[in-house]
């Protein structure tokens, strides 16, 4: 699928929508290494911010599902920082107008993220 991105996004990183099912959305994001928000994102020690962790996963549900418009952030937990070279995995599952997303580095969770969408159709 054509990578998502838009000129109103945190990030210029591209999500990578790999599968998408009624029930069920897997994306790549490989972050920008450019972006520059690393250059004072902890000089020295550049970490992905919290917010660019937060779009990737609501790009990934309207670039799967345009029509759905965010509600409400339920909750948003970072578990692990994420360096700013690492690929993650999105994994969204919607369950009614929820959508719990988990992003992965190697398999390992760094962020929990609970949405609730609308149908703008």
């Amino acid at each position: 699928m054509k990578p998502v991105t838009s000129s109103a996004c945190a990030t210029s990183a591209p999500v990578r929508i790999e599968q998408t099912d009624p029930d069920l959305i897997v994306a790549r994001i490989r972050p920008d290494l450019a972006d520059p928000v690393f250059a004072g994102h902890y000089p020295g020690f550049p970490l992905l911010p919290g917010v660019h962790i937060f779009e990737f996963v609501h790009r990934a549900v309207v670039g799967a599902a345009p029509h759905l418009a965010l509600d409400e952030v339920v909750c948003c937990r970072f578990l692990l920082p994420v360096d700013c070279d690492e690929e993650l995995v999105v994994t969204v599952r919607r369950d009614g107008d929820l959508h719990s997303g988990v992003v992965a580095v190697a398999g390992t969770p760094v962020a929990e993220i609970l949405l609730r969408y609308r149908n703008e159709e």
